[in-house]
C-alpha cells in the first residue's frame, strides 16, 4: 500500500479534549437524574446536538441512551462518506481513553483480591524500568498511576511515536518503548504533589496487570470484564490495523485513518459499540464489578484534578471522570479521543441512567459538544443551556491536555472575548501579579498543527495580559486560551 506522509501528526489519547463549561448557569439541588425523565424531550434536545456535530464538521454522529432499561438510539448524518450509509448502533468503533476505564477496573479487581495495592511501589511491580532523569519508581504508587498524580511525562507528547507514524503509520510499538520515550524527559513535578493527565501511566498499568497476573492485560479484562457482561462487539485490536465490521469509518483531520493501533495500547486501543459502553458503565457502577468500598475510592475526585477541565465541574477518580452538570446531577464515565473517532460514556451513579456516543470526525469542538450531551440527556429541559455562556464576572476555561504533537511553535491572535479566558488563577511575572484592574487574552505560542483550531496550553508562559475590552473579565487572572488563527 502507498503510504501517505503527514508534515504534523497530533496524537490524542485523553478523556475529552479542550472541555468548555458555561459557568453561568447556576446548579440546582444536586440530586441523582431521574432515569425515566421526559424521554422525549431528551431524545430531541440529544438529536439536536448531533445535529450540530454534523454542521460543524463530523461526517456521522451516534448516540445511545439507557433509561432504566429503556434503550433509544439517535443517529445523524453517515457512518461512510463512500457508501453513505447511515450509522447504526451495532457499528464499532474505536473508543480512545475510554479505554482506561476498563484497564482501572481489573486493577482495582487485582487490589480486591489481595494481589494488589494501590499504595504498592512502581519499583516493586516492575523493578528497574521507571529510572533516570529525575523519575523514579520508588516514588510512584498504583495510585498515582490510576489518578494521574505519578507526573510522569506523557509519551503522547514525545516526537517519537508520530515520526514514526509519519514513516509508516502501521509501525508496531511495545509497552516498553512507549515507556522509554516518557523516560526520555524529566518528571513535570514529583510524584503525589500535583496532577497531569499522562497516557504513560496506563501503558504502566497494562504493564503491572501482566506482572501480577502472568496474562497481558487484553485477556485480563476480556476475562474479567468483557465476557461476564456479554459485551461481544468490544475488543483489544492489538497490532491490527482493521476495525471489524460493521465498523463507523472514522475521518481525522490529519488524514490518518488505518493505523497500527499498539501506539495507544492499555492507554487506548480498544474498539466497542456504543452499546456495549453502556452495559459496561451501568455494570461498573451498579456494582457488579468491583465491592462497594473500591467503587466509592474510584468515584472520589483526586485532588487538583479539576484543573483537567477548567475551574468548572471535571473531576478525575480512579480511571473514571465526573462531571457535575448545570442541574446539579453528577454522572460518572470517561471519554477517549483517537484518529478519526470522538467517544464519551458517562452514566448515573446508580448505573441505571448511561448514555454513549461517538463522532466519527475529530475536527469538531468534542468539549463543548460533550457538555451540551450531557445536560440535554441528564437534566431537566428547563436546565439545559443552548450554548456554554459566561456572565459579567465569570468567564470560560479552555485546557489543553491533548498530548499535542507538532514541532513547529507558532503566534497567533485570541479573540479578545470573555468566552476565551478564565478568571481561576493569576498569572505572575516573578512574584508581582500583572498591573492594571483588568486584562485580556492578547497572544500566546502553540505547539499545534497548521491546520485545525490551535489550542493554547495551560500555562501562564503562553499568555499575556493587555488592558481590558471586556468587563466580563475584571481582573488579570488569565490562565488559558482558545482562538483562531
Amino acid at each position: 500500500m502507498s503510504v501517505t506522509r503527514y508534515r504534523t501528526i497530533t496524537l490524542r489519547l485523553l478523556t475529552v479534549s479542550a472541555l468548555v463549561l458555561g459557568a453561568a448557569t447556576a446548579p440546582a439541588t444536586p440530586g441523582t437524574a431521574d432515569p425515566v425523565r421526559r424521554p422525549r424531550d431528551a431524545e430531541a434536545a440529544l438529536g439536536a446536538v448531533l445535529d450540530r456535530a454534523v454542521s460543524e464538521g463530523s461526517p456521522g454522529a451516534l448516540a445511545q441512551v439507557s433509561r432504566a432499561g429503556r434503550i433509544t438510539t439517535v443517529t445523524r448524518g453517515v457512518a461512510d462518506t463512500g457508501t453513505r450509509r447511515e450509522p447504526r448502533a451495532d457499528m464499532r468503533f474505536r473508543i480512545g481513553s475510554t479505554t482506561k476505564t476498563f484497564v482501572a477496573t481489573v486493577v482495582l479487581q487485582l487490589v480486591a483480591e489481595g494481589r494488589l495495592r494501590l499504595d504498592d511501589m512502581l519499583e516493586r511491580r516492575l523493578p528497574g524500568l521507571v529510572t533516570g532523569n529525575g523519575n523514579d519508581g520508588r516514588a510512584i504508587t498504583v495510585r498515582m498511576l490510576l489518578n494521574h498524580t505519578s507526573g510522569l511525562f506523557n509519551y503522547t507528547k514525545d516526537h517519537h511515536v508520530p515520526d514514526a507514524l509519519e514513516r509508516d503509520p502501521l509501525t508496531t510499538f511495545t509497552p516498553r518503548r512507549l515507556v522509554g520515550y516518557a523516560l526520555g524527559h524529566p518528571p513535570v513535578f514529583p510524584p503525589g504533589t500535583s496532577w497531569q493527565y499522562s497516557n504513560t501511566n496506563y501503558i504502566l498499568l497494562g504493564m503491572i496487570i501482566e506482572r501480577v497476573t502472568g496474562h497481558a492485560y487484553p485477556m485480563e479484562v476480556a476475562t474479567r470484564v468483557l465476557r461476564p457482561l456479554g459485551l461481544r462487539s468490544t475488543y483489544f485490536p492489538g497490532a491490527s490495523p482493521d476495525v471489524r465490521p460493521p465498523f463507523i469509518h472514522g475521518y481525522s483531520k490529519d488524514g490518518l485513518s488505518r493505523f497500527n493501533p499498539s501506539w495507544a495500547g492499555a492507554a487506548g486501543e480498544m474498539i466497542s459499540t456504543v452499546g456495549d459502553l453502556n452495559r459496561f458503565d451501568a455494570a461498573l457502577l451498579s456494582g457488579r464489578l468491583l465491592p462497594a468500598a473500591l467503587l466509592r475510592e474510584m468515584l472520589t475526585p483526586t485532588p487538583k484534578s479539576d484543573v483537567f477541565h477548567g475551574p468548572g465541574p471535571y473531576r478525575y477518580g480512579l480511571g473514571v471522570m465526573m462531571v457535575t452538570l448545570p442541574c446539579g446531577v453528577t454522572v460518572y464515565g470517561h471519554g477517549g479521543t483517537i484518529f478519526g473517532s470522538l467517544t464519551w460514556m458517562a452514566g448515573t451513579r446508580d448505573g441505571r441512567h448511561t448514555l454513549s456516543f461517538v463522532l466519527n470526525g475529530d475536527k469538531v469542538n468534542q468539549g463543548e459538544l460533550t457538555t451540551a450531551a450531557n445536560a440535554a440527556e441528564f437534566c431537566p429541559a428547563a436546565t439545559v443551556p443552548s450554548q456554554p455562556q459566561a456572565t459579567r464576572g465569570t468567564a470560560l476555561r479552555v485546557i489543553d491536555q491533548e498530548g499535542t504533537l507538532s514541532r513547529k511553535p507558532y503566534t497567533f491572535r485570541i479573540r479578545p472575548s470573555s468566552a476565551n479566558a478564565t478568571t481561576s488563577k493569576p498569572i505572575t511575572t516573578g512574584s508581582a501579579a500583572p498591573s492594571g484592574p483588568r486584562c485580556q487574552v492578547k497572544r500566546a505560542v502553540s505547539w499545534w498543527p497548521s491546520t485545525g483550531p490551535p489550542r493554547v496550553n495551560a500555562s501562564p508562559g503562553n499568555i499575556s495580559c493587555a488592558p481590558a475590552i471586556t468587563a466580563a473579565i475584571p481582573s488579570c487572572p488569565v490562565t488559558a486560551a482558545s482562538g483562531s488563527v
